[in-house]
């Protein structure tokens, strides 16, 4: 069986990103029927279809969405639309005072978008008490990542490993491990890897190694897996095999991403420096 090419999943999900739509099925417009004709929900649902046929973050799509919200201040979706832009072009503050109203509203809906940008502001103490939140109160069964390319327990555990707490962030990739049992065509990308690499961060080095492997079933072509089993072998003191995944680490990072590996989330990614690094002290 063909493995998933790397580059091009990870294309597919950059470019849903950055066009404003995601794979993320809660923050979703729904159908505007569903509200009592003439009411001001249902007239700002039907506002905020015009709305993202403009140009996101466009004078036009703006100015819809605050029509909507000035006929129907219940609708919830108007507020997360319009943060988008916000967040992309770097007014955290302001996209902030949007999600909070849209939260307010619907926090099963949009609590995971506003921890999605905590984290990637490194606030990672108001992201895990969103997703506590959302997780422990409205229990939804799989949310992703904006971009679809991970899920947000994942985020979550990244978040706990950030702020010291390695092990509990292994916790809740295992929690989601579990949930696959019984819907394994759910299980992500990269979820093998992050396990890893916190079992790695833990030192817990024959799991590390496990998950690793696994991960290179699913795909061979991802440059950090290769370095962190490099790290690995490194810690055991298994030099040569470690200089084995460093080179192989090397090598896809030039053939396939000039040099640098193509990681669309900013934890425990990895640098061709940091393999030139490693390789040299292999060299020593």
């Amino acid at each position: 069986m063909a493995r998933f090419n790397t580059f091009y999943y990870k294309v597919f999900c950059f470019m849903f990103f950055i066009s404003g739509y995601h794979l993320n099925s809660l923050s979703a417009q729904g159908n505007c029927l569903v509200f009592p004709e003439n009411s001001g929900e249902r007239k700002a649902c039907e506002l905020s279809y015009l709305a993202v046929e403009e140009s996101q973050g466009s004078k036009e799509s703006q100015a819809l969405f605050d029509k909507a919200i000035q006929i129907g201040p219940n609708y919830a979706w108007a507020y997360y639309e319009k943060s988008v832009p916000f967040f992309k072009r770097g007014m955290f503050a302001e996209g902030v005072s949007l999600i909070n109203k849209a939260i307010e509203l619907e926090p099963q809906n949009y609590l995971f978008y506003r921890a999605y940008w905590y984290f990637y502001q490194r606030s990672y103490e108001f992201c895990i008490q969103d997703l506590e939140q959302l997780y422990s109160v409205h229990q939804p069964s799989y949310v992703t990542t904006p971009g679809g390319e991970l899920e947000m327990r994942l985020l979550l555990a990244m978040a706990y490993a950030q702020s010291g707490n390695v092990s509990k962030g292994i916790d809740w990739i295992l929690h989601l491990m579990d949930k696959y049992k019984d819907q394994p065509q759910l299980k992500g990308f990269y979820d093998h890897f992050c396990l890893g690499v916190l079992y790695y961060k833990n030192n817990q080095f024959d799991l590390a190694e496990s998950e690793l492997e696994k991960q290179l079933i699913v795909d061979d072509t991802f440059a950090d897996t290769y370095h962190y089993l490099g790290l690995i072998k490194e810690k055991q003191a298994e030099k040569k095999i470690a200089e084995g995944y460093f080179k192989q680490a090397m090598a896809r990072m030039n053939k396939e991403h000039q040099g640098h590996s193509i990681n669309l989330f900013t934890e425990f990614n990895v640098n061709k420096e940091d393999v030139e690094k490693v390789l040299l002290n292999q060299l020593k």
